[in-house]
């Protein structure tokens, strides 16, 4: 077992560690073997959590692709982006497009939502002139109720409230359904 001031000396060397894959390693080290949380390991290096995740995420990239790293043909924002995907075969094969295409951060992110959601980034948001147009005329059918559209490169979201009881609200939902209905066209 462990103590306290040997984590923290460990720590102590992260901080202080260059090189990532050690920093990495060591990383590891704290969370496998001496089982530390790494909510805790963050507070301790200073650093959010989803840093600390990003780079264990590290572990799983293939030693072609760390190898790339050291040869500065691929940036750790790169490293960052690629190990999001969990197939060995499709890492590699979008690390060789990075390479190939030579991609940019930008690039790599749109290559990665690719291979992991198979929706490639194309057209463009709605703009906020035009969702706010929707917004006031949807909301303006029902007192109670609310509407919110959310927009990401990968799916779209909107999003109806309405307040009430149940009998009130469920007669609004089918109100409001039927109204779809009638003006489907999608």
């Amino acid at each position: 077992m462990s103590t306290s001031v040997e984590n923290d000396q460990l720590i102590e060397i992260i901080k202080n560690e260059s090189d990532i894959m050690q920093k990495v390693k060591l990383l590891t080290q704290l969370t496998k073997t001496r089982e530390i949380k790494i909510k805790d390991i963050a507070k301790k290096l200073g650093v959010q959590s989803s840093y600390v995740c990003h780079l264990l995420r590290l572990n799983r990239l293939p030693e072609v692709i760390m190898d790339g790293y050291y040869s500065n043909n691929v940036s750790l924002s790169h490293l960052f982006i690629i190990s999001r995907i969990k197939d060995p075969f499709k890492l590699v094969e979008i690390y060789e497009r990075v390479l190939a295409e030579s991609l940019t951060v930008k690039g790599t992110e749109e290559a990665v939502r690719d291979a992991i959601y198979g929706v490639k980034t194309e057209g463009e948001y709605i703009k906020p002139k035009e969702k706010e147009s929707y917004i006031q005329r949807i909301t303006g059918l029902k007192r109670n109720l609310s509407l919110e559209i959310i927009q990401t490169r990968i799916k779209s979201k909107i999003i109806f409230e309405i307040k009430g009881n149940l009998d009130k609200t469920s007669k609004d939902i089918r109100d409001l359904l039927k109204r779809f209905e009638l003006k489907s066209d999608f």
